[in-house]
């Protein structure tokens, strides 16, 4: 035992760790939060010492992609920031990236108040994605005060009457958040078409649930990707897709690439778990989501863009909709509401599914963490180094891991993911070297979740 080691707050001792260019034996020590070092088994002792013995150790899970405790007809889905990040956490995620709705009032104030809002719940720390909808003066104006108070990556709708920027809007806000360092990113389809697809499914009388995919096909998802590729290539600026449903839009982010586009393509756990063959099932209503389930090719092939480096980041899309508000019944899916609920089933899907198809470990912690920690600007976070945060994952790679079981954001809601059993389930987890999950019980406290304060990027002239 070396004496000079005997400082650390906490060692995480014996665990098989994913580090940053090798997965090896190893002990995690732990200071103010931080990893401190990453040493050889045995070699210091601590005040706290958790042991890891024929366990997993990774990065804390970072969910891209969530809408907590979400406003829609005037209600709100039916959790908060408490009890969706205590079902994250217990799936082995320590940060999420959720939204700043659109609303009244300046665009600053209402990020702060989301801040404030998660602050008095969260369990795991969070950033924002602020949603814009306009291109007026006002937005242009603020946009550079909420890059400088941490919220440097946005959300802009090309379709949706009620949110849509057009395409002369998406070029003036993409300009504006370039121009203070920013990261624009949409939800990208083509509005028009599919305003035309679904005029041609009404009068065809094609509504049902099963021929939901045919009313939002790929082909908008493209035409969107391309036009906002050729805009991020004019102007010098990354550009971030969100949900990336399958083949058409993986194929116009790969081929943005290939031209030097900066473009990062997000995808979602069901998109790389599940597929159409939703739609023909008893409970159909539960998988309108947009952009839909597409086929199990397109599900192949989103694996295949997470092996390229292509989908750098893996969002739950998460949406806890009551049972009885998703759930209605009705011969026309436009009545129900598009989104699901998922933070909790994000990062033990991930696991497995990274497993089943033989992907390594380095995979698996680069596509649920550290590719999204550095697209987004996540410092200290997705990475077991010194210097990093202490956000780690101790996982039983032989247990297994129960929908049926695993805690959601709600009792209220719903899972897309029932019946579904998986191996390797989160032992332990700890929250900047506090732990959240002990034993697989939440041990974790309300409020405890900070801000992150995201820095833009450097602009050159």
């Amino acid at each position: 035992m070396n004496d000079t080691y005997d400082t650390y707050d906490t060692i995480v001792r014996n665990g098989l760790v994913v580090g940053r260019t090798e997965t090896r034996a190893q002990d995690v020590a732990i200071t103010d939060g931080r990893i401190a070092a990453l040493l050889p088994p045995g070699a210091a002792s601590a005040a706290e010492e958790i042991d890891a013995s024929g366990l997993l150790v990774t990065p804390g899970g970072i969910d891209t992609h969530t809408h907590v405790r979400w406003p829609h007809d005037g209600i709100h889905t039916t959790d908060d920031f408490f009890s969706a990040t205590r079902a994250a956490v217990l799936g082995g995620t320590t940060t999420i990236v959720d939204f700043v709705p659109p609303g009244d009032g300046d665009l600053l104030g209402r990020c702060r108040d989301r801040v404030d809002e998660a602050a008095a719940g969260a369990v795991v720390d969070f950033g924002f994605h602020p949603i814009l909808t306009s291109a007026d003066d006002a937005t242009l104006k603020a946009i550079g005060a909420v890059i400088a108070d941490g919220f440097t990556s946005f959300k802009m709708y090309t379709t949706y009457e009620d949110r849509r920027v057009d395409d002369g809007d998406a070029w003036y806000l993409m300009n504006a958040i370039a121009a203070d360092g920013g990261l624009p990113g949409f939800h990208a389809e083509n509005h028009e078409l599919l305003e035309s697809v679904l005029d041609h499914e009404v009068r065809a009388g094609r509504l049902g649930v099963e021929h939901y995919p045919r009313s939002r096909p790929g082909l908008a998802e493209a035409e969107s990707i391309q036009m906002i590729a050729l805009y991020a290539k004019r102007i010098g600026t990354p550009a971030y897709i969100f949900h990336v449903s399958g083949s058409e839009a993986l194929d116009a982010v790969r081929t943005a690439r290939a031209d030097g586009v900066r473009m990062f393509a997000e995808t979602c756990t069901h998109y790389l778990t599940l597929d159409d063959s939703c739609f023909r099932r008893p409970d159909a209503w539960k998988y309108i989501i947009s952009p839909p389930l597409r086929g199990a090719a397109d599900r192949d092939d989103l694996w295949a863009g997470v092996t390229e480096e292509v989908v750098v980041s893996v969002g739950s899309d998460h949406c806890a909709y009551r049972r009885d508000v998703k759930n209605v019944p009705s011969d026309d899916h436009r009545a129900i509401p598009a989104g699901a609920p998922g933070i909790e089933a994000r990062t033990p899907l991930l696991f497995a599914g990274c497993a089943a198809r033989g992907l390594g470990y380095d995979t698996f912690a680069a596509v649920s963490a550290s590719r999204a920690a550095k697209v987004l600007g996540l410092r200290h976070k997705g990475v077991i180094a010194p210097g990093y945060d202490a956000d780690l994952v101790l996982w039983d790679g032989e247990a297994d891991w129960d929908a049926d079981l695993a805690v959601k954001a709600s009792s209220e809601t719903f899972s897309l993911y029932d019946g579904m059993k998986t191996s390797g389930r989160p032992r332990h987890v700890l929250l900047r070297g506090t732990a959240a999950v002990r034993d697989g019980r939440f041990v974790g406290r309300a409020g405890s979740g900070r801000f992150i304060a995201r820095r833009p990027r450097a602009v050159t002239a």
